[in-house]
């Protein structure tokens, strides 16, 4: 019996599938295991202009590539999930084979069900002899020997102009501004696979951090020239150049908890100040860029300033928004930079409370493209009680945790943070630290308001 919607069954080869991928007719097709699906609603996934994350797999099959969520030009084309050795390989440190092939025998339910419930069935695929001589050996564009399995890499050039959208201001306690066109949906998914790129091996149950260091030598020219193109801006719009005193751009990716729905956001945000320890030195400025939006089914992962006050609204704080800012400075003063820390947790109540509060201080949710840049240190140059900040958790509504390649991983929350430092020569005294930052608040303000 035909499906609703279904059109009339149609036996497609590879090579008449391969016609169907939006660029030689409007329609883009998909075969998953054998049944071709038409995915054309999905054109920001599956489409080639622009290029969607997906964008290999139109007018393929793409039942192994996305079980096993690899690009490779090996598993694109493919439907067989019998020969997973390589995967095993590179998982072994941190999963038996069996783990493995449940997982990626789970990512392929998923992905099937996934299809069948939410595009039409057109017909199925043929397979031949001639179907299969480049079926899985086209190449991609800028692979090497020594790259990483290819998790959604472009097929032009990264690197766009920077767009004038216009910079808005969030807060001015503390100093916060969002550009909501900051990179291309290309440039975004370039900066995710350089995330994966440096992170073999990884199965995705925890947080990823991965530093993207311009002078990395695995970085092609055109990845080189996208990091250059971001740290460039961020010093122009920060007022300090980059310099060998601060950290590299940091990729992060953050996989949803699988958690009760009523749980407090301030349970798991991490609250923290940007202060003169061993793992922050001597910042003043932070940028979060958002690599992703949220898909379906996801909540969460918004960044959170609790102690942030509106900048429209007219007149002295609330009380409890006094209440919140003497908390804030009071956790400073007693040498407190993180609320997970157990001494400072009683203190943070105030804070705490005010995070799981969605009218309350400042929550950026993640787009993507945009980013978020804030100032951590006042005029004076003392770290400014306003900048607290965290990610609120991300959560999903699904039923289990998969434990690795789920298919709505490129849906997570995909960020690049860089964290601006004060060169070395303004730290001598607090008088040059304190006209440094202090030229830095007012050439933003001069600039953006």
């Amino acid at each position: 019996m035909a499906m609703p919607g279904e059109s009339s069954c149609r036996v497609f080869s590879c090579k008449e599938l391969s016609c169907f991928d939006g660029e030689l007719c409007s329609e883009i097709y998909i075969s998953f295991s054998g049944q071709v699906y038409d995915v054309s609603s999905s054109r920001s996934l599956y489409g080639k202009s622009p290029p969607g994350p997906y964008h290999q797999l139109a007018g393929r099959e793409c039942a192994r590539a996305l079980s096993t969520m690899s690009l490779d030009p090996l598993d694109v084309g493919r439907d067989d999930l019998d020969d997973i050795s390589t995967l095993v390989e590179k998982l072994q440190e941190k999963m038996t084979a069996a783990e493995v092939r449940t997982a990626v025998q789970k990512a392929f339910d998923d992905w099937q069900r996934k299809f069948v419930a939410k595009y039409p069935r057109i017909g199925a695929l043929r397979r031949g002899e001639d179907d299969h001589h480049d079926s899985a050996r086209e190449s991609l564009q800028g692979h090497s020997a020594h790259s990483h399995p290819k998790f959604l890499l472009p097929e032009s050039s990264p690197v766009e102009p920077f767009s004038e959208d216009h910079m808005e201001l969030l807060s001015r306690k503390p100093r916060a501004y969002l550009q909501r066109k900051f990179l291309s949906p290309l440039e975004c998914q370039t900066l995710i696979s350089m995330i994966l790129q440096r992170s073999h091996g990884t199965n995705f149950e925890t947080k990823l951090r991965s530093p993207l260091a311009v002078d990395d030598p695995v970085w092609t020219p055109e990845q080189r020239e996208l990091i250059l193109k971001i740290e460039n801006r961020l010093a122009e719009w920060t007022g300090c150049p980059a310099h060998p005193d601060e950290t590299a751009l940091v990729g992060t990716l953050t996989p949803p908890q699988n958690e009760d729905a009523k749980a407090m956001v301030s349970s798991h945000l991490g609250l923290h100040a940007e202060v003169d320890t061993n793992a922050a030195h001597w910042r003043y400025c932070t940028a979060i860029i958002y690599l992703s939006s949220l898909s379906d089914g996801l909540r969460g992962g918004e960044t959170v300033f609790p102690v942030a006050l509106d900048p429209n609204h007219e007149g002295p704080p609330s009380e409890a928004e006094e209440r919140t800012i003497e908390a804030a400075g009071e956790l400073l003063d007693m040498g407190f930079d993180h609320t997970d820390k157990a001494r400072a947790q009683l203190a943070a109540n105030d804070i705490l409370a005010r995070a799981d509060c969605d009218d309350s201080g400042l929550r950026v949710t993640p787009s993507q493209g945009s980013v978020c840049i804030f100032w951590t240190r006042q005029d004076d140059g003392e770290i400014d009680r306003f900048s607290w900040h965290g990610g609120a958790p991300l959560r999903r509504e699904a039923r289990s945790a998969q434990r690795l390649l789920r298919p709505e991983m490129l849906g997570w929350k995909w960020t690049l943070q860089k964290f601006k430092e004060v060169p070395i020569d303004k730290r001598r005294s607090a008088d040059k630290l304190a006209d440094f930052v202090r030229g830095t608040r007012r050439g933003a303000t001069s600039s953006f308001g």
